[in-house]
C-alpha cells in the first residue's frame, strides 16, 4: 500500500510540473508548431486550443445554456433528388443538443421533409432550465394555418416531447426558479386572452392561468425581453417580474413609450401582485462571467480578375482581437468565456480557451513575434561557427556590420536572416578574436539582431538569447 502511495506521490509532482512547465516555458513553441492562438485582452489574456469537430453543415444558429455546458444548435439539411435538375430538393429543420463534456450531439427535433424555409431567429425559442439538463423549445411552421407555434419539452440526451400547438407563445424564464412558463394567448368571440402555464423541468405542463390585466397591455413585448434576464424586468431575486401601471405606446421600432404611474411585483408561481415603492425596485443583475465578445467582419477576397465578399469572425476583448475563422459569419463564446462555438463552411466547431494573466499572454504573444528573428539569430550564430572552423578559428575582423553579413552570406539560407520587418538589423561585436581567445563563450556576445523592443543576443557558443528592453 505504501509503494501505491508513494508512486501516486510521484505521479501528482511530475504531473505539476509538466503542467506549471507547459504554461511557463513551452506555450510559445505550442503555439508555433501546434497552431495555437492567443488573445491579450483588456482584462485577461487567452490561448484558443485547436478547432474540433462539432456538426455536419448547415448550421444557422447556436445558442450556449447559461451553465456552459450545453449548446443549441438550429440545421438545414438539403438534399437534390436530381443531380441534373437543382430545383428537385427538399429540407429538413433540425435543433441539435451539444454536451460540451461528452462531445456529444443529439437530436431534439426534426422537421418533416419540405422545400419551406424557416428563419432561425424569428421561428425558434428556446428556454433553458436552471439546475436541469432539459429545455422548452418552441417552432413556428410556416405557410400553415392557425395555431402555427408547436411548443416541445427536451431533455439535452434525446428525449422529446410535445407539449401543444399555439397561435402565438414565448417562454418566462426566471432566472433564480426552476419553473418555467409558457406564456400564450387564445381567441374566443372576438376576445384575446392572454394565458400562462408553468413547466416543470420534468416536462409537466399546468393548468394554464390567466395573466394579470395590468401586464396584459404590453404582454407580448414584456415576456418577449422577459426571456433574457439582462434586460431588466426582474426583481433582485430572480424569481418575480417588475410591473408598473401606465399607458405606454409602442413606436413603429417596437418601443414602448411613457412613463410609469407606479410599480408592483408579480410572483408568477402564485399570481399575486404586490406594490412597491418606486424608490426600493431593485432589478435583477447578471453579472458577465466574460469580457468576450464575437465580432463578424466583411471583407474582400481577390484573385487574379475574380473577388468575394467573405465574413471573418473574431474573438475580442477590448483592444484585443484574435481571427477565428477566415470565412464565417456565426459564432458565439461562452457564457464563462471558457470556449467558443463558431461556423466554418456551414459547419460547427468548438475550441476551447485557457484564461491566462493578461500579462502572461502578453509575454506569450511577444514570444511568438520573437521567435522567427529566434531562428534567424540561430543562423547567424551557426554561420559564424562554421566561418570559424574554416579560418582556424578566428572570427571575422569587423569590416562592419553589412560587410561581416556579406562574408558569412554563403553560411546561412538568405540573405533574409539580417533583417527585420525589411530593414538591415544585424550588429557585429567581434574583430578577429579565436576562439581558444574566448575564455567563456557561452556568456560572450558576438553580435545581435536589433528589434524594436528588444534583441536576438548571439553568444560565441552559437546559442542566442532575447532580451527585452
Amino acid at each position: 500500500m505504501r509503494k501505491w502511495f508513494a508512486l501516486l506521490g510521484i505521479a501528482t509532482v511530475a504531473s505539476l510540473l509538466a503542467y506549471n512547465w507547459f504554461r511557463d516555458e513551452a506555450l510559445w513553441h505550442a503555439e508555433k508548431h501546434f497552431h495555437l492562438t492567443t488573445l491579450v485582452g483588456d482584462q485577461n489574456g487567452y490561448i484558443l486550443l485547436p478547432p474540433e469537430f462539432v456538426a455536419q453543415p448547415f448550421i444557422r444558429r447556436i445558442v450556449w445554456s447559461p451553465d456552459g455546458r450545453y449548446a443549441l444548435l438550429v440545421q438545414t439539411v438539403v438534399r437534390i433528388n436530381a443531380p441534373d435538375n437543382p430545383q428537385n430538393y427538399d429540407m429538413r429543420h433540425r435543433v441539435l443538443a451539444w454536451n460540451r463534456t461528452t462531445k456529444r450531439l443529439t437530436m431534439l427535433w426534426e422537421s418533416e421533409r419540405t422545400q419551406t424555409d424557416i428563419h432561425p431567429e424569428r421561428d425558434f425559442r428556446f428556454a433553458f432550465y436552471k439546475g436541469a439538463p432539459a429545455c422548452l423549445l418552441a417552432v413556428r411552421a410556416p405557410n400553415v394555418e392557425l395555431p402555427s407555434w408547436s411548443v416541445y419539452h427536451a431533455t439535452l440526451g434525446g428525449n422529446t416531447k410535445t407539449l401543444g400547438r399555439f397561435e402565438d407563445v414565448y417562454f418566462l424564464s426566471p432566472p433564480e426558479d426552476t419553473v418555467r412558463y409558457l406564456v400564450f394567448y387564445v381567441r374566443e368571440g372576438g376576445k384575446t386572452s392572454h394565458l400562462y402555464a408553468p413547466v416543470s423541468g420534468a416536462g409537466q405542463l399546468g393548468e394554464p392561468r390567466p395573466l394579470p390585466s395590468s401586464l396584459t397591455k404590453f404582454a407580448t413585448y414584456s415576456m418577449l425581453l422577459s426571456e433574457f434576464p439582462e434586460n431588466g424586468l426582474w426583481y433582485s431575486d430572480g424569481k418575480r417580474v417588475i410591473g408598473f401601471h401606465s399607458e405606454f405606446k409602442p413606436t413603429e421600432s417596437g418601443q414602448l413609450v411613457g412613463e410609469p404611474s407606479s410599480f408592483f411585483l408579480w410572483d408568477p408561481r402564485a399570481n399575486r401582485e404586490e406594490p412597491i415603492a418606486q424608490d426600493a425596485v431593485r432589478y435583477y443583475s447578471v453579472q458577465p462571467h466574460t469580457f468576450l465578445r464575437t465580432d463578424t467582419v466583411s471583407q474582400r477576397a481577390v484573385h487574379g480578375a475574380h473577388t468575394r465578399t467573405t465574413s471573418t469572425t473574431w474573438l475580442t476583448e477590448g483592444k484585443g482581437a484574435a481571427l477565428i475563422a477566415a470565412d464565417s459569419a456565426i459564432a458565439q463564446a461562452s457564457p464563462q468565456g471558457d470556449a467558443i462555438l463558431y461556423v466554418a463552411h456551414g459547419a460547427a466547431f468548438y475550441r476551447a480557451l485557457i484564461r491566462l494573466d493578461a500579462k502572461e499572454a502578453q509575454r506569450l504573444d511577444e514570444r511568438a513575434a520573437v521567435e522567427p528573428y529566434l531562428t534567424n539569430g540561430k543562423q547567424i550564430g551557426l554561420a559564424l561557427m562554421m566561418y570559424t572552423q574554416d579560418y582556424e578559428e578566428c572570427f571575422p575582423p569587423n569590416w562592419g556590420d553589412m560587410e561581416v553579413a556579406q562574408v558569412i552570406l554563403p553560411y546561412v539560407k538568405s540573405r533574409e536572416v539580417f533583417e527585420v520587418d525589411g530593414v538591415f538589423a544585424f550588429r557585429y561585436l567581434m574583430n578577429g578574436q579565436t576562439l581558444t581567445e574566448i575564455e567563456s563563450p557561452t556568456e560572450t556576445v558576438v553580435g545581435y539582431l536589433q528589434l524594436s523592443n528588444g534583441r536576438v543576443v548571439i553568444y560565441a557558443d552559437g546559442h542566442v538569447k532575447w532580451k527585452r528592453e
